[in-house]
């Protein structure tokens, strides 16, 4: 048998095992477009998932920066952690061994292709959240925040923890950066072939948690966050936040205020949230989905991660992004949805 019909076989043998290996994150991001397909006829606008523009994003810009970094992180490990005599030897020879793994990176496409198009109908919905509900819970979870912290906004307690020009522009910094770590963390969990039921519990874990809270009880509970209670007429509990972190990016750079304000205006502009969404914060929420993946490859790198998480919860309330109980609900979510993914992995077994 030649080698070409061998590979021919290999190929058209590969492709359905792919599609039956991610038969579960294919079903789970189907419901998800289903569900975007209803709501486009619901309010009359058309659903576009925008994946063509998300693919181009993804290969032009972000793929090549992770596996540089992906190389420079590999080559640090055999450097100062396995030693072997030729440490750039075997890094070639892993890159080799990793790229010509043709099972290892279909199976990765066809999670990376799903995931795309999950983006595109998550953000469908959310940009969807004001025609169908417009915002009216947050004079309610701003009382609860007051409740639950003994008759104090949160944002005070914070501020007067902590409350520096300095602190705030890092803690800006790393709320900007949970973009990155988001994106990193979904290639890993596609391409990754060791322990393969871990990394798809944790893509599963993601559509769980990002179209159950981000999407439905986002809808449910629908609320724009703290930087927009007077505009949309709840009061001025928050001016004097927004005010401080005015005066805070007059010393430092707080970049969240220019995209507080390019939300506001597409918001204005076209009557869609355009992605203003408080409750659950899915900041928090992903960033804990984050720490119980990264527990998996280690304590060292779940207590980082719990740091991050925990950087990201205070920097929702200090950035005015977000009330407290949205941090505490979105943590819990993902939570749930880790277990969640975790028996549906196991009850498919096909991972």
């Amino acid at each position: 048998m030649s080698m070409q019909t061998e590979h021919s076989r290999s190929f058209f043998w590969v492709w359905p095992q792919c599609l039956i290996r991610n038969r579960l994150l294919i079903a789970c991001v189907l419901v998800t477009v289903v569900a975007a397909t209803y709501v486009s006829g619901l309010i009359g606008v058309p659903f576009e998932t925008g994946t063509f523009s998300s693919l181009m994003v993804l290969f032009t810009v972000l793929l090549p920066l992770y596996l540089i970094l992906l190389l420079v992180g590999r080559f640090m490990y055999l450097a100062f952690v396995l030693r072997p005599e030729r440490p750039i030897h075997q890094m070639v020879a892993d890159v080799v061994r990793v790229f010509l793994d043709f099972e290892r990176m279909s199976i990765g496409m066809v999670s990376l292709a799903a995931f795309i198009v999950f983006m595109g109908t998550f953000s469908y919905l959310k940009f969807a959240i004001p025609y169908i509900h417009p915002f009216s819970w947050d004079a309610t979870f701003a009382e609860w925040d007051r409740v639950l912290h003994f008759g104090t906004e949160p944002y005070k307690i914070i501020l007067g923890l902590i409350g520096t020009p300095m602190v705030a522009t890092g803690v800006n910094a790393a709320y900007h950066g949970w973009l990155f770590l988001i994106y990193f963390s979904v290639l890993l969990a596609c391409f990754s072939k060791e322990n393969r039921a871990t990394h798809y519990r944790y893509l599963i874990a993601f559509v769980l948690v990002w179209f159950g809270g981000g999407n439905v009880i986002a809808t449910l509970l629908s609320s724009a966050g703290p930087v927009y209670y007077e505009r949309l007429g709840f009061g001025t509990d928050f001016v004097a936040l927004t005010e401080t972190l005015k005066g805070y990016d007059a010393i430092g750079r707080i970049w969240s205020l220019n995209v507080h304000e390019m939300l506001w205006d597409g918001y204005m502009a076209e009557g869609r949230g355009g992605g203003i969404s408080a409750m659950p914060s899915m900041h928090v929420a992903s960033s804990v989905l984050m720490m119980l993946y990264a527990y998996t490859y280690g304590r060292w790198a779940g207590r980082v991660m719990a740091v991050f998480a925990g950087i990201i919860m205070v920097g929702s309330v200090m950035l005015a992004w977000h009330y407290a109980i949205d941090g505490y609900f979105g943590a819990l979510i993902s939570v749930l949805g880790w277990k969640l993914a975790g028996w549906m992995v196991r009850k498919d077994g096909m991972a």
